[in-house]
């Protein structure tokens, strides 16, 4: 049965984008975010703050019928992280953040999403990598002629291991995305341009016996830009 399943969405797919004219949308995406990470149990250097890199990564969107669509987001670290220690020596961390949602648009201005969520990062000596559910509500509001507010609430929960020099540990994250911006639809070309501001928060907690590394707060925030191309067919 199980081998069945993906057959079966497959169809599901293919008869509602038979019933209903598809919309594909492709672009880039892009967020300029610092990051902050919090540690409350360590007595020293609880806090490291690194100074904003660049994020980059396709768009994709798919309109299968008229109040559904799915989305996937995918960004990395062309540039990593430089994260300070206490021998006036850096860590360089390249992270990365996906996004596969599949959306429901219950009215024109307010829609649903759920799908899944991956996160994590890698330095020179090791990884965190977690991955999980993840769900919101969005908000699109006409401003003016083809100008729109677009907000973006959603809450996370993630499972995944952490390596470094001191072994492998399982954790659970938890956390919540903000984010809002301003769009611009220009309907003769189909492209849809935005500019915004997102804040993210996670909290990952660590199955250790470490008292000073039971848990570890991360905040990132700053400004989004995504550039989108819609293309539509019968």
């Amino acid at each position: 049965m199980k081998l069945r399943i993906p057959s079966i969405l497959t169809v599901i797919l293919l008869v509602a984008s038979s019933l209903y004219a598809s919309d594909v949308g492709i672009g880039i995406s892009g967020w300029y975010a610092d990051w902050k990470m919090y540690n409350p149990d360590r007595t020293n250097q609880k806090t490291s703050t690194m100074d904003p890199v660049f994020y980059i990564g396709p768009s994709l969107s798919y309109q299968f019928a008229q109040a559904w669509s799915t989305t996937l987001v995918a960004l990395f670290t062309p540039s990593p992280y430089e994260m300070p220690s206490s021998n006036s020596e850096t860590t360089d961390i390249r992270r990365y953040d996906a996004d596969l949602a599949l959306n429901y648009q219950l009215m024109r201005y307010i829609k649903f999403f759920f799908g899944g969520k991956y996160l994590g990062f890698e330095f020179k000596d090791g990884k965190h990598r977690g991955a999980g559910p993840g769900g919101g509500i969005g908000l699109t509001i006409p401003v003016i002629n083809n100008f729109y507010f677009l907000g973006n609430l959603s809450a996370l929960y993630l499972w995944g291991s952490h390596k470094d020099n001191d072994g492998t540990k399982d954790f659970i994250e938890y956390g919540y995305n903000i984010a809002a911006q301003l769009a611009y639809y220009a309907a003769s070309t189909g492209l849809t341009t935005s500019i915004g501001y997102r804040y993210q928060f996670i909290q990952s907690n660590y199955d250790t016996d470490d008292p000073n590394n039971e848990k570890d707060e991360h905040t990132f925030k700053g400004v989004t830009l995504l550039i989108v191309k819609s293309f539509h067919w019968e």
